[in-house]
């Protein structure tokens, strides 16, 4: 049971992993039927297939799965590995996703609507404003995290950005917003998703503006952020946001609305 409860806090800390599990041994195998070991996606090990060559084995093996996130099924010869114990075992690949984390910078109405529907989404949300009463205004929760800090210095939210592959930015001012792109943008090398909040032509500057300082708008932003499905009350906006993640996540062919950028008079 034991390594069932880590195997369920890694998932929840939002940490990828592989389950390997014996499902069949012959007579001798090191490794009985149930035993269980994770190779979390930071290379950490717990327990045992049972040791030697056939963990080993194991363990290559889970690395493959980590890359490929596709479970499956092996079977090995014990003797063929080098075990002079001999026999046969089947080992078990699970692979399983961490539950992944969504950052947005503001709570204002926007981030306060999408915050839920994220949480159904089942991301675990972190919410980053310099307002204290977003505090008060949305509440902390096991699955929901509130950083009360500086636009101008994100560090406080520098650790769990960095296992953050979706951000969404949407502060109380444009020069906050584009103060916290730039540090979003210089935290990790890639996201999958980075949604940002703006008019056409305040996006068009911003992104003028990058460039300017040697940052290339990078694929994975999506500004004028959400899908074209009309609406400009902060619930409904959320709900084009949270469709746009969908569509990213899935690989799904959406009408984005930064593709409305390069529109003739836009």
């Amino acid at each position: 049971m034991e390594i069932l409860k880590q195997c369920s806090s890694l998932l929840e800390a939002g940490t990828d992993l592989v389950l390997v599990t014996v499902v069949s041994a012959g007579s001798g195998t090191p490794g009985k039927v149930g035993f269980k070991m994770i190779l979390s996606e930071q290379g950490r090990l717990y327990g045992t297939v049972g040791g030697g060559a056939i963990e080993h084995r194991a363990l290559e093996d889970a690395e493959a799965v980590l890359r490929s996130r596709e479970s499956r099924l092996e079977s090995y010869d014990l003797g063929n590995l080098g075990m002079k114990c001999g026999g046969k075992a089947t080992l078990l690949y699970e692979y399983m996703q961490g539950q992944q984390g969504f950052m947005l910078f503001g709570g204002g109405h926007i981030g306060r609507a999408l915050t839920p529907i994220l949480e159904s989404l089942g991301f675990r949300v972190t919410l980053f404003d310099s307002r204290t009463e977003v505090r008060d205004l949305l509440g902390e929760s096991d699955k929901r995290r509130i950083i009360i800090g500086d636009y101008e210095n994100i560090a406080p939210a520098a650790e769990i950005l960095s296992s953050c592959a979706f951000c969404f930015i949407a502060t109380h001012g444009h020069l906050h917003d584009y103060q916290v792109l730039k540090q979003v943008l210089q935290a990790r090398s890639s996201y999958r998703y980075l949604g940002l909040i703006g008019s056409r032509s305040k996006i068009r500057t911003t992104l003028e503006k990058l460039s300017s300082e040697g940052l290339e708008p990078p694929e994975y932003l999506y500004a004028p952020v959400g899908l074209d499905i009309g609406g400009d009350k902060p619930a409904e906006i959320a709900v084009s946001i949270a469709a746009e993640v969908v569509a990213v996540m899935s690989g799904a062919e959406a009408k984005h609305m930064r593709s409305r950028l390069s529109e003739p008079g836009s």
